[in-house]
Parts: C-alpha cells; sequence; structure tokens
C-alpha cells in the first residue's frame, strides 16, 4: 500500500508522520508524533470536503470514553484539510471476528455492545447520526471499546467490513429506509441490530453477489434468526425491523435489553448539551464500559514462558535471602533447595491455569477444586523433598516368583524384590508415613482451595500489587499450622512457600490499569 507521505515528513506543522496506517475513499490516516511527543492518527482529506468538514467540525467538542476523540482540523500549505485524532492502537471488532469465524461467546458480544450503545447514544443525544456503523470502526483498546470514523462523509460498496460507502452506510449494514433520504438515528439501531447479530454468529443477516443484491435483502426478506443464541432473538428481530417505528426508540433502550440478559445496568451516555454557539456546561463523565481484554494464544503461551522463567529467578534470590536471614550458619545448601523448588512449583501451579481461565469470573467452586488438586500435588513434591518414600504411602507387594519370571509362587529362601502398587486405597493403610502425608496433603491442598489465587495472576486485577494478598497467604499459612496440618519442623518453608509465591505471582503476572471508577456528577457555577 503506498502512501502520499513517508516515515520522516512533516507536510502538517507540529506534528512527524511515522507510517502510514490506512487508506480510503476519504483518503489517508496516518501514524504521527506531535512536537511535545504525543501519539496522534493524522487524516488527510480527500474528497467530499463540504460534507466531511461540516460533519467534523460538529463533533470536534465531543468528549465520551466510548468515542475516538477528534483534537483539531487544519490544512497544510498545499490547503489541504488533516484531521488530528486519537491514536487508538487496539485491535478493531473487524479484527477479532476474522479470529472467531463462528462468532464472540454471548458474554463478551453483550460487553462489545455495551460499549458501542454508550458511543452511540451520546452521539444521538447531540444531535449526530453515525451512519456507518460496521466493525471496521469499532476499535477496542485497554478493554475499552471505542467508536470511530463519526462525523465523516462515507463511500458505499460490497466489501462487508473493511469497505467505505458511496453516500450514507456500508451496504450490509444500511437500514432500509435509507433509500429514502430518512437518515435519523434509526438507520443507527438498524446497523447496531446488524452488529450484535454478526458478533453471535459471526456473518451478516443478508448476503449477496451484488449491492443490489443486497440492498434487496434488507427491503424485503426477513432475516433469519434462527443462528442466534434463543435469548437475543426477541431484541435482533426487533432492532431490524423492516419499519423505523417498530424498532426500539433508542439506543439506551436496546442496550438495557441486552444488558439484562445477563442481569446487568445498561451504561447511559451524558446527556445532551444545549444547542448554543456558547461554550457548553460540561456534563457528567460517562461510565466506562470495559470488556475482558482478547489475548492471542501465541502472546498468552509467550507471557507464560516468560512468567514462569522470572518466577524461578524471584524465587531463587528471596531463597539466598531468607537463607541469610533466617538459617543457622550449620546448616548446608540442601534446605534453601528445598525451598526454592517448592515454591517454583507453588508460583507455577499458579501461572499455568491462570493462562488457561480467560474468561473473568467471580468465583468458581470449579477453579478452587482444580487450585486444590494442584496443592495435594505440590504436598507430595513436599513430601518428596523431606525425604519421605512415596512408595510407601501408596502400598507395596512383594513377589519372588515375579522377579525370577515364573508366575507360581515364591520358592523358599529366594530374594524378594518390592514393587511399589500405586494405588489409592495405599493411602488408607497403616504406615509410619501416613499422619505426615495426611499433613502435607490436607495443608497445601486446603491452603490452594481456601484462597482465589487466579486474582493474583489477573491482568485485570484491581493493582499491580496487593500486599493484601500476600498476607492474606501468610495468615491462611499459619491457621493451618496451628491445626497441626504441618510438622512444626516443616512449618517456616511451608508458610514461607505461600508468601513467596503470593508475591512472585503478582510481580510476574502482566497487568493493565482498570478503567477509572465511575465519576461522580458535578455542576459548574459561573461568576
Amino acid at each position: 500500500m503506498k502512501f502520499t507521505y513517508s516515515s520522516g515528513q512533516r507536510p502538517l506543522d507540529g506534528y512527524t508522520i511515522k507510517r502510514g496506517v490506512g487508506r480510503g475513499g476519504f483518503g489517508e490516516v496516518y501514524y504521527g508524533l506531535s512536537d511535545g511527543g504525543k501519539e496522534v492518527a493524522l487524516k488527510l482529506v480527500r474528497s467530499n470536503l463540504d460534507i466531511e468538514l461540516r460533519g467534523i467540525s460538529q463533533c470536534l467538542n465531543f468528549k465520551h470514553l466510548n468515542l475516538v476523540n477528534l483534537y483539531d482540523l487544519r490544512t497544510d500549505r498545499q490547503g489541504d484539510y488533516w484531521v488530528v485524532m486519537e491514536y487508538v492502537a487496539g485491535d478493531t471488532l473487524n479484527t477479532i471476528l476474522n479470529r472467531h469465524p463462528q462468532g464472540l461467546a454471548p458474554e463478551l458480544a453483550r460487553q462489545w455492545f455495551a460499549g458501542l450503545a454508550a458511543a452511540v447514544g451520546y452521539l444521538h443525544d447531540h444531535g449526530i447520526v453515525h451512519r456507518d456503523l460496521k466493525p471496521a470502526n469499532i476499535f477496542i483498546e485497554n478493554g475499552v471499546v471505542k467508536v470511530g470514523d463519526y462525523g465523516l462523509a462515507k463511500f458505499m460498496s460490497d466489501s462487508q467490513r473493511t469497505a467505505q460507502t458511496q453516500s450514507v452506510g456500508t451496504v450490509h449494514y444500511m437500514a432500509p429506509e435509507i433509500s429514502t433520504g430518512n437518515y435519523n438515528k434509526q438507520i443507527d439501531i438498524y446497523a447496531a441490530g446488524i452488529l450484535l447479530y454478526e458478533m453471535l454468529t459471526g456473518r451478516v443477516p443478508f448476503e449477496g453477489e451484488s449491492v443490489g443484491e443486497i440492498l434487496m435483502k434488507h427491503l424485503t426478506a426477513p432475516p433469519d434468526l434462527s443462528k442466534l443464541p434463543f435469548e437475543f432473538v426477541p431484541i435482533v428481530s426487533k432492532a431490524l425491523s423492516k419499519n423505523p417505528a417498530h424498532r426500539y426508540r433508542t439506543m439506551a433502550e436496546m442496550a438495557r435489553d441486552v444488558a439484562a440478559l445477563n442481569g446487568q445496568e445498561a451504561p447511559r451516555a451524558a446527556p445532551a448539551r444545549p444547542a448554543a454557539p456558547a461554550p457548553a456546561v460540561p456534563t457528567a463523565e460517562p461510565i466506562p464500559t470495559v470488556l475482558a481484554v482478547v489475548i492471542p494464544v501465541r502472546k498468552r503461551v509467550s507471557e507464560l514462558c516468560g512468567a514462569m522463567a522470572l518466577s524461578a529467578l524471584l524465587a531463587a534470590l528471596l531463597c539466598i535471602l531468607w537463607a541469610a536471614v533466617a538459617l543457622r550458619p550449620t546448616n548446608d545448601l540442601r534446605e534453601i533447595g528445598r525451598y526454592f523448588l517448592l515454591t517454583v512449583t507453588a508460583c507455577w501451579a499458579v501461572l499455568v491455569p491462570a493462562k488457561l481461565w480467560t474468561v473473568r469470573m467471580e468465583d468458581s467452586w470449579r477453579r478452587r477444586l482444580v487450585m486444590m488438586c494442584l496443592g495435594v500435588t505440590i504436598g507430595l513434591e513436599a513430601l518428596w523433598l523431606e525425604g519421605h518414600q512415596l512408595s510407601s504411602l501408596f502400598g507395596a507387594e512383594a513377589s519372588a516368583a515375579e522377579a525370577a519370571g515364573v508366575g507360581e509362587a515364591a520358592v523358599e529362601g529366594a530374594p524378594q524384590v518390592l514393587r511399589p502398587r500405586w494405588s489409592i486405597a495405599g493411602l488408607f493403610r497403616d504406615g509410619p508415613d501416613l499422619p505426615v502425608a495426611a499433613c502435607y496433603l490436607s495443608y497445601f491442598g486446603l491452603a490452594f482451595f481456601a484462597l482465589r489465587w487466579w486474582k493474583m495472576a489477573d491482568r485485570r486485577r484491581p493493582q499491580r500489587f496487593s500486599l493484601y494478598s500476600v498476607l492474606a497467604a501468610g495468615v491462611c499459612g499459619y491457621v493451618l499450622v496451628l491445626l497441626h496440618l504441618l510438622p512444626r519442623a516443616s512449618a517456616p518453608s511451608g508458610v514461607g512457600a505461600l508468601v513467596m509465591a503470593a508475591a512472585i505471582v503478582q510481580l510476574v503476572s502482566p497487568w493493565e490499569e482498570p478503567p477509572p471508577p465511575r465519576s461522580r456528577r458535578l455542576r459548574l457555577r459561573y461568576a
């Protein structure tokens, strides 16, 4: 793709172009830096200047968390017009749908739609109709949905997701009444219904070989709603009504029905400012609409490998520090090695499943049971590190005949060979190591069951590092020691492994700052 300007050029005073981002019928978009170092997107407007510039000027002062901000409208030395806007580094909904050709999970689709509805509702409240809602104009950055390309002229094409439009809207998302010149907010509600359908199924409801065929289906053909989850059928059916009067009256009304499917409260757009030439009175900040960050599998594996390696390094450093402070000079390095292996295993037991659990949950008994099983495994490792024979816990049988390779009874005087028989029933046999084994398995199993360890590795956790989580791990371990679930001699290493694992997991896990909390409504008084 060839662009008019290359990296390093300064066609617009105060900004340096770094690279081209995209091209279309409207012109070209570049990623650039201001002289002060601010990242921006620079859109060079080439066509339909009167319509585009009028739309841009109407939207320059809009401020909403779910809208791509427009900063300024400038002209260069050649008289070309440039729109300076917010640079969004995240993926588009188009990219996300390409990764999920069968559609998104209903929970994720609801979250995407909440951000879309908040942004479009804000535009409607300010008298603006987007007119070109499509996946290529909807972005996600740090979990926040952003809608762009509002207030600009569009160009028609029969390309489904990335094309521009010749008049108003992209043909796959075009409401039937557009043919009559009716461009009110109902066309955005119709397009939002198409987008919700596409997010849930991976395809648009009306397809064809030509623009005319697709437009005719919009006018006459009912959508096939059998592919939708049943709870979404009434909502999409109402949004895609051929008669605009039968659709939702507002985006907020549609958003409430979508959010009600999950028992959520729909976000509300900020109230409209009064239409006056004087500066409008600032209104309340919009409610942030945030979704779980979609991370590709390759990136998750890369993050996991890096976190596991870094956790081993931090465990080694902390164990050396612990040994210097707590161990007596007469102790050898074997105790440090046991402490190190136990800590690393505990860290990995948290990090590995945390990368597999991509769906956010407040709490889950299944996750707790999985963590308990991992804790029992760590208890077996602790037994082995303390020098206990694991085979004695499961029972053993001796057979001279098996050693000699015959199937008859043992020969008198023949040496017997012990073969461990791995059976759960062996755990209930009497033996000198059984009480110790029960203590270790119970201690680590309950410690990993009681705490929500996966929260410590969640990239959307409230804080980068929480001392409360470390203290909770220490208190939990100490309480279990008081219940005599761990031998007194092993208590420091057992409690210490939990505390260090809680600290290390937070330090090595990626973290993204959550959006700001809901702002209070403020009223400014003028003198």
